[in-house]
């Protein structure tokens, strides 16, 4: 191995160690620690609650404006077909 692979190697470690702890730290802010802290549960299951519909409009919203285009796009392609059978 080479020095800025043995580099990388470490500097990818030292970033999945930090997401392990970053996780971890998530988790018991969420759960708590029972005799020590309470957690917030239940405020995490209000945001999920909230966003939900925020999701549903977006996603709405995505697929709307993809079949929109889909439309645009084939009244373009039978524009062009037309086009090509009046050359020929």
């Amino acid at each position: 191995m080479l020095a800025g692979d043995i580099m990388s190697f470490v500097n990818n470690l030292i970033k999945m160690l930090i997401g392990i702890v970053l996780l971890v730290v998530g988790l018991v802010w969420y759960t708590g620690i029972p005799g020590y802290f309470e957690g917030n549960l239940d405020k995490l299951l209000d945001l999920l609650g909230a966003t939900v519909g925020l999701f549903l409009l977006f996603v709405g919203l995505i697929v709307a404006w993809m079949g929109y285009d889909d439309y645009k796009m084939d009244k373009e392609m039978a524009q062009e077909e037309k086009k090509e059978d009046k050359k020929e």
